[in-house]
């Protein structure tokens, strides 16, 4: 019963995540377009777009990016071609698969737990994994061609492997593997998987000495460490560099003056005196923002009301996690408080450490930066409905028990039919711009006309047109590569190209813009004269999203 349960499970996974990728989420990202042409250039040419042989960091847009999604995704380019639906494929699959270990992990650490209805037992695991694969934080997650999404599911993995290792050490190895891959990967992980692993060893600091104490044990984990330190050494390196502090220094919760600003304001209304100063500094207010950027995290409001302020991270109307889920989490969370269980310490551990990372940005709550913390929330929900089954079932009450379990299925059932309906039939409707929408019916357009005029004019409204272009024009690389050239960084240290072959990308000025001869201008929201246009372009809501001009 327990293996058709969990393939049920997981099947359910996968029809969730797989089908319709190169239509939902309707259009492609910037970044997600960067993976992707990426690859294609180094299968092309051997080289990434700005000429870099096989890189272990892709520049991109200055922000350097880390490699490992990008060769996962060289392959499916390589069978599939450059399209949205080989970008999206890994992370979809990884999705799928780190289901199956949110299953292994949690009847590792819980395997007394388990729930017996008429003769069949459902353990923890099984209720766990059916919450991840049907969460909307995961399941937005695993659609699109995150990188945290995947640096989060060889971070389950390892964990996994690491609970592991407390039986035999042999297993130490793949900790080190997938946590490896985590830190190669995505950002954040970099911040949460040594503090997850610390937690680890002083939670199990008895059990650690006990299996170490053991003949032959020591070995495997120094091999190990010695094998991850060579793996981690280039990690290192990046860290020490310009390049490497790049992405952080743009996104981190420093490079918003805000709060210093507002220490300097604070002094000079109480005329800079000693206790002015001592008050009102810079250390004061950003550790102050960076506490109320932890705390973000943890609002109902964000977790099951409204989700994240970013389009592109939730749909409209949903939290990152469903409503009904709520009393649940609370009921686990309190349980877990207040016993003694050590798995219950290394969950609550992880929630208390997966959004430490995503609070050092000035943007929160994060739900993409934090999005490992969709794993512990998960898990504390599901013991709260165990827990509440258990006590729900111990009254002796067939009547009570029935209308729990009934209402739980409705609501359930409610909520997750809510989230499909506003995921595939509203979220393109609402927010086409978040997946930057438009792109490939333009590059179609393009390529068919480029031939009628010397420059093509495309609005850069929204993120890193170039790349998007590129993608969908399946420019050849090797042209590219000679042909681009990013501008100064920005304020945030970011970068873009406003230029190659034909295209320009800027805001449009049609005042000037018009007085160009032979000229394709396509415009977002800036104005143009309505004589002077030949197409529309419409979002899937059938409102004008871009209109194409010829002066």
């Amino acid at each position: 019963m327990k293996k058709i349960l969990l393939i049920v499970i997981l099947f359910l996974a996968f029809i969730l995540r797989l089908p319709f990728l190169d239509k939902f989420p309707a259009g492609l990202n910037a970044d997600e377009a960067a993976i992707g042409y990426n690859a294609y250039s180094l299968i092309k040419t051997g080289l990434d777009e700005h000429a870099t042989r096989w890189p272990t960091v892709f520049r991109s847009f200055d922000d350097y990016k880390p490699a490992v999604y990008f060769y996962l995704v060289l392959p499916f380019v390589y069978i599939l071609g450059l399209s949205v639906t080989a970008v999206r494929l890994p992370s979809a699959l990884l999705g799928v698969i780190s289901v199956y270990f949110v299953y292994l992990l949690v009847n590792r650490l819980f395997p007394k737990k388990s729930l017996v209805i008429r003769n069949s037992s459902f353990d923890i695991g099984v209720i766990a994994a059916a919450m991840i694969a049907l969460s909307p934080w995961h399941l937005h997650f695993s659609r699109g061609g995150w990188e945290a999404n995947v640096a989060s599911a060889f971070l389950v993995i390892g964990l996994y492997y690491l609970v592991r290792s407390l039986e035999n050490t042999k297993y130490f190895f793949l900790t080190t593997l997938f946590f490896v891959l985590a830190l190669y990967t995505y950002h954040s992980l970099r911040i949460v998987i040594p503090l997850l692993f610390i937690a680890f060893v002083l939670i199990y600091l008895r059990d650690i000495w006990s299996i170490l104490g053991k003949p032959g044990q020591l070995k495997s984990v120094l091999i190990s460490v010695i094998i991850g330190f060579i793996f981690l050494l280039p990690l290192a390196l990046q860290f020490t560099s310009a390049e490497g502090r790049s992405r952080f220094t743009g996104v981190s919760v420093f490079a918003d003056e805000g709060p210093l600003w507002e220490a300097l304001e604070l002094r000079r209304e109480d005329n800079n005196t000693f206790l002015a100063r001592v008050l009102h500094n810079r250390y004061a207010t950003y550790t102050y923002r960076f506490a109320k950027n932890y705390l973000s995290h943890y609002s109902p409001r964000f977790l099951f009301i409204v989700g994240d302020e970013i389009a592109r991270s939730k749909v409209p109307g949903m939290g990152q996690a469903y409503l009904f889920t709520f009393p649940l989490f609370i009921l686990g969370l309190l349980l877990m408080l207040s016993r003694n269980d050590r798995g219950e310490k290394l969950i609550l551990s992880w929630l208390l450490i997966a959004p430490v990372a995503a609070a050092l940005t000035f943007q929160s709550p994060h739900a993409l930066r934090a999005q490992n913390m969709v794993y512990p929330l998960t898990l504390i929900t599901a013991i709260g409905l165990l827990e509440f089954l258990l006590f729900i079932k111990s009254l002796g009450i067939r009547t009570l028990l029935v209308i729990s379990y009934s209402t739980l299925a409705i609501l359930a059932a409610y909520d997750a039919a809510r989230y499909l309906h506003q995921y595939y039939l509203h979220y393109p409707k609402e927010l086409p711009y978040a997946w930057q929408y438009g792109f490939a019916q333009i590059a179609a357009y393009t390529k068919e006309h480029e031939r009628d005029y010397d420059r093509i004019i495309i609005s850069d409204r929204y993120d890193q047109p170039y790349i998007l272009m590129a993608f969908f024009l399946k420019y050849p690389p090797d042209k590219l590569q000679q042909e681009i050239v990013l501008e100064p960084r920005d304020k945030f240290g970011f970068s873009t190209v406003r230029k190659f072959g034909k295209y320009e990308f800027r805001r449009i000025d049609y005042g000037q813009d018009e007085k160009i001869k032979n000229v394709l201008i396509i415009a977002a929201d800036e104005p143009v004269d309505n004589n002077d246009i030949i197409y529309h372009l419409k979002d899937p809501a059938g409102r004008v999203m871009w209109r194409f001009a010829t002066p």
